[in-house]
């Protein structure tokens, strides 16, 4: 199929093996609001079909019950296509999701084969895959779990044809997920900046701290040299007025003085006998 209708701001195509004739269920990969539009626009336009819309219109899957299900299986059993999204939400575009079973009702009630579809990532074609038949389960209880079965096979031919995992929990709870891992990246985010501006206040203050330190030791520095300038100062004025007095600072008057060495020796002195008219035995004068 290569005929594309013309829309209003691009193209849509209708890609893969042609759609068979007579009752269809097109089961499609939801991923935008736009997807019931281009669907339409694709199956009108290449095959002349009037596709029944009325569990995705307006723009998203609309919630089952009595009314939507009698309408659509009257639908089938007129020989019409009936266009549906099994995953009932618009998908995160990291997988395809689980599929709501009354896909599997549809197709066992009416004997409709199922088609699965995805729109592409440039949105601008319809791909669509085999049709699946499932009348080997014509005669089999739709239990539960027939309508589990039928549903997860449906949705692993589209996950498939996607090339995307398929992901065994429901579109909404994956939306959820993606929405509640959002929100964890942007707390930590928060998080890191906060921490990251608190670490940066920390390091100022360290360093307007140590620069404080640094201040205290330079004005304690320049006091000791003050005190020593001080010191020397007077030492230095002192040393002046001693000279000026010809004082030399440390020599005393003991010095000037000649030693015990230097003087005289008694024995160096002339005796009493020795001097001139003196007898060193006494006589009497006559």
């Amino acid at each position: 199929m290569t005929r594309s209708p013309l829309l209003p701001g691009g193209e849509i195509a209708l890609t893969g093996v042609d759609l068979p004739d007579g009752a269809l269920i097109l089961a499609v990969h939801h991923v935008g609001r736009d997807d019931a539009v281009l669907v339409r626009s694709a199956i009108r336009g290449t095959t002349g079909r009037r596709p029944w819309l009325g569990l995705v219109m307006p723009t998203r899957s609309v919630p089952w019950g009595t009314s939507a299900r009698s309408r659509a299986l009257a639908v089938l059993r007129q020989s019409g296509l009936v266009v549906l999204f099994p995953e009932n939400a618009i998908a995160p575009w990291d997988g395809v999701f689980k599929g709501d079973v009354e896909v599997a009702h549809l197709a066992l009630e009416t004997g409709a084969p199922v088609v699965p579809a995805v729109i592409t990532g440039d949105r601008g074609a319809l791909r669509v895959g085999e049709p699946m038949d499932f009348s080997r389960h014509a005669e089999t209880p739709h239990s539960r779990a027939v309508l589990r079965a039928v549903t997860d096979e449906v949705m692993e031919a589209i996950s498939t044809l996607a090339g995307l995992p398929y992901r065994d929990i429901p579109a909404p709870a994956a939306r959820q997920e993606a929405s509640a891992a959002r929100r964890d990246r942007s707390r930590a985010r928060r998080a890191h900046r906060a921490a990251a501006r608190q670490q940066l206040i920390l390091e100022r203050q360290e360093v307007r701290a140590q620069a404080a330190v640094e201040a205290a030791d330079l004005a304690q520095a320049a006091i000791l040299a003050r005190e020593r300038a001080k010191v020397q100062a007077r030492e230095a004025a002192l040393a002046d007025r001693l000279r000026a007095a010809g004082i030399t600072p440390g020599v005393t008057d003991e010095a000037d003085r000649p030693d015990q060495a230097d003087r005289p020796d008694q024995a160096d002195r002339p005796d009493q006998a020795d001097r001139p008219g003196t007898d060193g035995n006494t006589e009497d004068e006559h």
